[in-house]
């Protein structure tokens, strides 16, 4: 469990220790909840309140602000866009499973994500060596899910963020499952996308979860576009950017996503059939495909470049393809 100062709550009340022992294995949610509660009402010492703050914290039902470790403390302020702090934190860090989770996150959030992926695998085998299992207090699965999807690993990718889903299920609280689903959707089926990250977001909103929230509504957007969905994806970067204000990383994040979509939108069906069709196929099999002349293909394939502001074939793969928007 985090908690600054505190190696181990072996000297604690029975009940904390009970508490504890139920949330870092991620089972019984209400019986935590309910022994947590217990012990805070009974005037118990400094350390047992830390512990079952923490417990109450992780099981989605706040009874105020627990002490945080450093690394936690560098993982709120990635979340937060303030990479270059939580840097300065991590520097002073001994290595453990918290403060290698918080560098993968710093990692993910700069796009080094191989390096993330790592991270988070090391952070996931020093967890499950103390018996911390539960994704609520450290979430490896999903943030390597989502590291392993952008480094082009789809089978790894699903694997574990459906095994965290399952954990999260069991743990039962609306941010853990909202996180979970998020990366489940990310890397799942296709065609479920859009629905699995609406619950995701509907999830993380009810609990207030921000970190979780943007990014979530993020892939929602793209999950959108993808789908031809331009004006709905161009809503939700919208209310994003409200939501992400004071978040620098977010906010850039939100307006480049923006700003391609506006580009896309700008494309006639033709040139959006074109260009679809051009990240796989030659403009020779492009124009049998859609029964026109080679040079018809050359032609929309200009248009295409010269509104999404691409110089070819490769940037416009990445475009439609890296970022997982198609045009409408």
């Amino acid at each position: 469990m985090s908690t600054a100062a505190r190696t181990s709550p072996e000297h604690c009340d029975e009940r904390t220790l009970r508490a504890v022992g139920l949330t870092r294995r991620g089972t019984d949610r209400a019986t935590a909840i309910a022994l947590a509660r217990e012990v805070l009402r009974s005037g118990a010492p400094d350390d047992d309140v830390q512990y079952c703050l923490h417990v109450l914290t992780y099981a989605g039902r706040p009874a105020g602000k627990p002490d945080f470790t450093p690394p936690r403390q560098a993982r709120e302020l990635v979340d937060q866009g303030r990479c270059d702090e939580a840097l300065e934190v991590l520097l002073g860090c001994a290595e453990s499973g918290e403060s290698l989770f918080a560098r993968g996150r710093l990692n993910q959030a700069a796009g080094r994500h191989d390096r993330a992926y790592a991270d988070f695998l090391a952070a996931g085998r020093a967890a499950e060596a103390v018996g911390m299992t539960n994704p609520a207090i450290l979430p490896w699965c999903s943030a390597a899910a989502i590291s392993a999807h952008e480094v082009g690993r789809p089978v790894v990718a699903r694997s574990l963020a459906e095994a965290e889903l399952v954990a999260a299920r069991r743990w039962g609280d609306a941010r853990t499952v909202g996180r979970a689903l998020h990366a489940v959707a990310l890397t799942g089926d296709a065609d479920r996308a859009v629905t699995r990250f609406t619950t995701a977001v509907r999830l993380l909103s009810d609990a207030g979860a921000l970190a979780e929230l943007l990014p979530a509504r993020h892939h929602l957007a793209q999950a959108l576009a993808t789908q031809g969905r331009h004006e709905e994806a161009v809503a939700v970067c919208a209310s994003s950017l409200a939501i992400a204000a004071g978040n620098p990383l977010w906010t850039r994040q939100v307006e480049e996503l923006r700003a391609r979509l506006d580009r896309l939108g700008r494309l006639t069906p033709q040139e959006s059939r074109t260009a679809t069709l051009a990240c796989g196929m030659s403009n020779r099999e492009v124009a049998a495909e859609l029964g026109v002349t080679t040079r018809t293909v050359e032609l929309h394939l200009t248009q295409v470049y010269r509104k999404l502001h691409v110089k070819g074939r490769r940037e416009l793969n990445r475009v439609i393809l890296r970022f997982g928007v198609t045009p409408p």
